[in-house]
């Protein structure tokens, strides 16, 4: 492997692309915009964010495009290292799977606003998970990485 090769391997390139919810539900073929290029079409702006390993949502006032927000539904690098220490192993109560193979969820779901943050996130592995979604376990946060857990019969 030459010199340049080894540098290349290193690089990590981010590729950011700005594209309407409307437009990549299909409900409209405004353009998107690539970042360094300018303005892409529809299409090409659907099959970039489809192909993303991750998203960042930036909201913007919809009158002045001014920048409102940026979540993001994936957690960071950084966020995952710290879930993995912090957490160690499955949080649900007698589990004792490593949190290296459980899943990174959202204990308020995303989708409800629940945002993605080391505060709103715990290691839960895929059948606690599973658990947690369908059946009438509760669970909360409540500070400091602490889980409360509510039986289905109040406990």
């Amino acid at each position: 492997m030459g010199d340049l090769d080894r540098v290349l391997s290193r690089v990590r390139a981010v590729v950011q692309v700005t594209v309407a919810a409307t437009t990549l539900a299909g409900l409209d073929d405004e353009p998107g915009f690539l970042a360094g290029y300018g303005p892409i079409d529809a299409d090409t702006a659907r099959k970039l964010a489809g192909n993303a390993a991750g998203w960042e949502r930036v909201f913007c006032h919809p009158d002045t495009g001014a920048l409102l927000t940026v979540d993001r539904y994936t957690p960071t690098a950084a966020q995952k290292r710290y879930l993995l220490a912090r957490d160690e192993r499955c949080r649900t109560p007698g589990c004792r799977n490593l949190a290296i193979t459980a899943d990174l969820d959202h204990t308020i779901p995303y989708a409800q606003g629940g945002v993605t943050d080391v505060g709103n996130l715990a290691c839960l592995c895929e059948g606690c998970h599973q658990d947690k979604h369908h059946t009438p376990w509760q669970v909360r946060q409540l500070g400091d990485g602490v889980l409360e857990w509510t039986s289905p019969a109040g406990h």
